[in-house]
């Protein structure tokens, strides 16, 4: 049963966040995706497929805080968070940019990024597990490679597009808010770079 519901939410989740042109709910579908992926160290089992399961779920926690609260700037200072209040973002704020790169990046699983190991240890993980999982895991990769393009896609926005006129003037975004989404970002990065920091503190809590 858990080995089907994941498999279902990997799918459903990242081909419903493939057609959507909305920020907000493409991270809410992905999650769904997310939660897929947080499955299989539950089903692999034992020690290491929970703690892989905790190391995830902190990583992805923490990220996609992130993620939300540029979209949060973006939907305040332009009235929405569609693909479109995304363009030009680089120009108007390069560092809610670089972090929203960080956490986008993150979220699709690209090295040297938080999210990378994230996954490597839980697919690594169901992969060693003697339960006939490879298939599984071969649709968790699958679906990594179909989040990574609707994840490009909004970073296509924030640093290809150009910012639309009724964007130009924007407030610029608040002390509090800036320092935030840096602190996220820097925690990923930081996590991707090192994470056996996380890694090991998680284990050592586990019986």
């Amino acid at each position: 049963m858990w080995v089907a519901l994941a498999a279902l939410s990997i799918l459903l989740g990242n081909f419903v966040a493939l057609a959507q042109t909305n920020v907000r709910r493409l991270l809410a579908y992905s999650a769904v995706a997310h939660g897929g992926y947080t499955l299989l160290g539950l089903v692999a089992g034992g020690r290491d497929g929970f703690a892989a399961t905790l190391f995830y779920t902190t990583i992805y926690a923490v990220t996609l805080v992130g993620a939300f609260a540029v979209t949060g700037m973006v939907r305040r200072e332009t009235g929405g968070d569609d693909l479109q209040n995304f363009a030009g973002l680089a120009a108007r704020s390069p560092l809610a940019a670089a972090c929203m790169s960080i956490f986008m990046l993150s979220l699709a699983g690209l090295p040297p990024l938080a999210g990378f190991f994230g996954k490597f240890y839980l697919f690594s993980v169901a992969f060693r597990a003697d339960r006939g999982l490879l298939w599984l895991v071969i649709i968790a990769l699958f679906g990594s490679f179909v989040s990574l393009y609707y994840y490009l896609i909004v970073l296509k926005f924030v640093f290809v597009e150009r910012t639309p006129e009724s964007h130009s003037a924007l407030a610029p975004p608040r002390i509090v808010t800036n320092a935030t989404i840096a602190v996220l970002a820097a925690a990923v990065l930081f996590f991707g770079l090192l994470p056996q920091t996380l890694a090991a503190r998680i284990i050592g809590t586990l019986p």
